[in-house]
């Protein structure tokens, strides 16, 4: 009889360590799945957004990049381009911005049709961006920490 509980021990810890295992990998591929943003979007010193053109946006098919597209007016509280702005710089990470009647000639309209919103592109295609329609995304346009956490969700912070 005592043999037979050793051998559920043992079953035990072996279910524990794969189970952990498992663990392990699942968050080792959601760490994985960030992009990485073309090199010239790290380390960037400047204070403003990199203004970028249609034709530009869409030639840029093999680029992994963050891309700002923004009305003549803004209707938040707190103007959610100074979000943006004050992530950039603690980041140093480079946000292209792109006026929202210059964006509606881009591939990308397709896909995001309000303005204004911030659209992180891994080679061509939209990986994630906040709806200006949406309440679900308010928050992230007033609140640098939630702009953070939402962003970093998506890419590679150096």
């Amino acid at each position: 009889m005592k043999k037979n509980n050793k051998k559920k021990f043992n079953y035990k810890i072996l279910i524990f360590i794969l189970i952990i295992f498992i663990i392990g990998i699942i968050i080792f591929i959601l760490n994985n799945n960030k992009i990485e943003l073309e090199s010239c979007s790290y380390n960037y010193n400047g204070t403003d957004f990199v203004k970028i053109s249609s034709d530009e946006v869409n030639n840029k098919l093999d680029s992994n990049y963050i891309l700002f597209t923004y009305n003549s007016f803004c209707s938040f509280k707190i103007p959610c381009d100074s979000i943006f702005k004050e992530y950039m710089t603690n980041n140093k990470i480079l946000i292209y911005s792109i006026p929202f009647s210059e964006f509606k000639n881009t591939y990308l309209y397709s896909k995001v049709k309000y303005a204004p919103s911030v659209i992180i592109i891994s080679s061509g295609k939209v990986i994630a961006y906040l709806d200006a329609n949406s309440d679900s995304d308010l928050d992230n346009y007033q609140d640098i920490n939630k702009f953070t956490k939402w962003i970093n969700k998506y890419i590679r912070v150096s």
